[in-house]
């Protein structure tokens, strides 16, 4: 899968009869298990995406594992997870299906059987065809894709996929309700790959900055109609096209809105539905996050102006009641950011790091002492990280023979992803060393402070940061003046 933060999709069928009094059920066995337990995440919070309902497992001696949803009610997607890796499915209530799966090969070795299994091998397919392969993904081409070759990028990958989806359903029935929510997936990736290209492309090339024709955000409109319903199915491709409209057009700019703005801006994209509603409370909730009860004020009378959910409202009531004591775990936690920052200043000892290559070798940064270290965070879901491979690619060049090694730090939840990339694109050398530590909780992201990716860190012969702030690749000159220089310090 791309990321955790868009692996929860609860959907509610669109059409058919079922019986929401029967016990759903997920068994199955694994080989090569990589822990002790399976979790099911069934149900998610609207404004802040966070597990609701969750279902847990042990696994037998024989790695074989029951897990009943009682409770479930309509059809829903579910992530799976087990050990560092997850899975989404497909459950209709009265399911009863049976997965197998090798923990060694998680994405390629899942299969289903049983009642209701087509909808779930198809994720499964779908996901070793189009999401773990970064080469389709149109934003790894942003860097050097106009408006118009990324608007034919994202059509044909959109194609593509609903082929697919064509193909899959003759030899293998879907029910009507999923077939419309993998038709809105493939729709609302497609907005979302297009909404989120102008703000890519600014932070992969800031002095290439391509002018938008007028008619680019035309795509908005072709989604308008069906956005309510995709909410209605809780389909995450449309939340997350949600969350990237709510970020890019309400939060990045940085003005704050007033309430008439807000109902405004909201509008334009969403009507006067449930999905306005939830939009308006998304950027309420994340000014009262990031700023406070006072910045936020002013726009709470215009939220219950036009605010029908309940829970919506109670979510932002609750954020609100409780802001005295976020604002004082912010500024600790400002605090705590500050000296952290410190901590990361040129001339201060590189925290020390120790990771494993493909073949599990263990690498550790203290290895290379005595060479110039470029360090790069990066995952092959990531547009900007693979945006910088060419550039990459010239600048290891320039220094191949030189006492510079670039240690790439992959933070890729999947290791069939990384190790896919690593094969596909030309980001080894002989100068580069490939490393994996999954998620951005893994110990070396955190000791690096890494909130956002790519991510790099020079350092220097000594063991020391060589750099506030490390250019990238693309940068040119730039880095490659930095890099000299700190191959001239003994």
């Amino acid at each position: 899968m791309k990321s955790f933060y868009t692996c929860l999709l609860p959907a509610l069928a669109l059409s058919g009869v079922w019986s929401a009094q029967a016990t759903t059920v997920l068994s199955g066995h694994i080989t090569h298990p990589q822990g002790p337990d399976v979790h099911l995440i069934y149900e998610k919070g609207q404004i802040t995406g966070g597990p609701r309902g969750v279902a847990e497992a042990k696994l037998d001696a024989k790695g074989n594992f029951r897990v009943e949803l009682p409770k479930l009610k309509t059809p829903t997607v579910v992530t799976f997870s087990h050990g560092q890796e997850y899975t989404i499915l497909y459950l209709t209530p009265g399911d009863n299906l049976t997965m197998s799966l090798d923990a060694e090969r998680f994405d390629e070795s899942v299969r289903y059987t049983g009642t209701g299994a087509n909808p779930s091998n198809y994720l499964a397919q779908n996901l070793l065809k189009f999401d773990a392969d970064p080469e389709g993904n149109p934003l790894t081409k942003v860097k050097t894709s106009s408006p118009a070759a990324m608007r034919q990028l994202a059509d044909d990958y959109r194609r593509k996929r609903l082929a697919f989806l064509s193909t899959y359903a003759k030899a293998h029935p879907l029910t009507p309700a999923f077939r419309a929510y993998a038709r809105q997936t493939a729709a609302f990736d497609w907005a979302n790959t297009l909404f989120s290209y102008p703000e890519i492309r600014k932070e992969a090339t800031p002095t290439d900055v391509p002018t938008l024709p007028a008619t680019y955000y035309d795509f908005l409109a072709a989604v308008r109609p069906s956005q309510d319903s995709a909410l209605r199915t809780h389909n995450d491709a449309y939340l997350t096209f949600l969350e990237t409209y709510v970020y890019y057009k309400l939060v990045a700019p940085g003005e704050p809105l007033t309430g008439e703005q807000l109902l405004a801006t909201t509008r334009q994209q969403f009507g006067n539905g449930p999905s306005r509603d939830l939009a308006s409370a998304k950027y309420v909730y994340q000014v009262l996050s990031e700023k406070g009860a006072p910045a936020a004020a002013p726009l709470l009378p215009a939220f219950r102006q036009v605010n029908r959910d309940s829970a919506l409202a109670q979510g932002v009531r609750a954020l609100y009641a409780a802001q005295p004591a976020i604002d004082k775990k912010r500024e600790e936690r400002m605090a705590q950011e500050k000296l952290a920052r410190q901590a990361l200043a040129a001339g201060k000892d590189a925290p020390a790091i120790t990771v494993r290559d493909a073949s599990g070798k263990t690498v550790s940064l203290a290895d290379y002492k005595g060479k110039v270290v470029y360090l790069d965070f990066w995952a092959s879901w990531c547009g900007p990280c693979m945006a910088e491979v060419p550039a990459g690619v010239a600048l290891k060049k320039q220094f191949e023979g030189k006492d510079v090694v670039f240690l790439y730090v992959s933070i890729d939840d999947k290791e069939d992803a990384w190790k896919k990339a690593l094969s596909t694109h030309p980001l080894s050398s002989p100068n580069s060393v490939h490393t994996l530590d999954k998620g951005w909780d893994a110990p070396a992201p955190k000791a690096y402070q890494v909130h956002g990716i790519p991510a790099y860190f020079l350092i220097g012969r000594d063991g020391r940061l060589a750099a506030d702030e490390t250019p990238r690749p693309s940068e040119g000159e730039k880095t490659v003046a930095l890099l000299n220089e700190a191959l001239a310090r003994k």
